[in-house]
């Protein structure tokens, strides 16, 4: 049983290596899915960004200017940061519940979305820091769930902006997509011809294999 993702999972996480091939990174069967699922990653890192590095110091500033001097106890630090990371920790569930309705609001024809998730796929940037906020997410929601989670995906926008501005065009990456630019179909509907094409031509090898055993 299959549900349409496995060309999108081979892709993304490049485990079965093998799997990765220009044909199967232009095969998108599942294209509003995909696409949601990019509007679920982006929501995250949005929301993240605007939650912990822009709304968390404008409420911790807020809620340090509401202390009165004779009402301050050793606890109401710890109280304001506590408050202020359960809103940055909203403000991801939020992130994660919008992203993809947002996304599936925006659809277009199929062909047009599915011509917008092969360009995602393409995207090397993106994708890189989509995997770093999986990993870094994953940790910091492990450490302190989704307020936590909230850190780990803005450390991992910063490092793959880092590594895409300082640490790539200085160095020789150990890991790298399977699949290069130069190797990759202009659009899906160059690999659908190409494949077409392919198809058509060894249906005829085929049949003329077949007349000449005939003879």
């Amino acid at each position: 049983m299959t549900i349409g993702l496995e060309s999108w999972f081979h892709n993304f996480s490049q485990f079965v290596y093998r799997a990765n091939t220009p044909e199967a990174l232009a095969d998108i069967p599942r294209p509003y899915l995909e696409y949601s699922i990019w509007g679920l990653f982006k929501g995250a890192e949005i929301s993240s960004v605007i939650g912990g590095c822009i709304a968390h110091p404008l409420y911790r500033w807020y809620l340090h200017r509401q202390l009165q001097p004779e009402k301050i106890t050793p606890n109401s630090y710890k109280i304001i940061r506590s408050a202020c990371r359960r809103l940055q920790g909203r403000f991801l569930l939020c992130g994660l519940g919008a992203g993809p309705l947002v996304a599936m609001f925006y659809s277009f024809k199929s062909a047009t979305i599915r011509s917008l998730c092969y360009d995602i796929r393409c995207n090397t940037f993106a994708l890189s820091m989509d995997r770093f906020a999986l990993m870094f997410g994953f940790v910091g929601w492990y450490w302190k769930r989704f307020q936590g989670a909230v850190d780990g995906i803005n450390i991992a926008i910063l490092y793959a902006v880092i590594n895409a501005k300082v640490i790539a065009p200085r160095t020789s990456p150990l890991l790298k997509d399977k699949v290069q630019p130069h190797e990759r179909y202009e659009s899906v509907e160059a690999a659908i011809t190409s494949q077409t094409r392919l198809k058509k031509f060894l249906a005829e090898e085929e049949k003329r294999k077949l007349l000449e055993s005939t003879k």
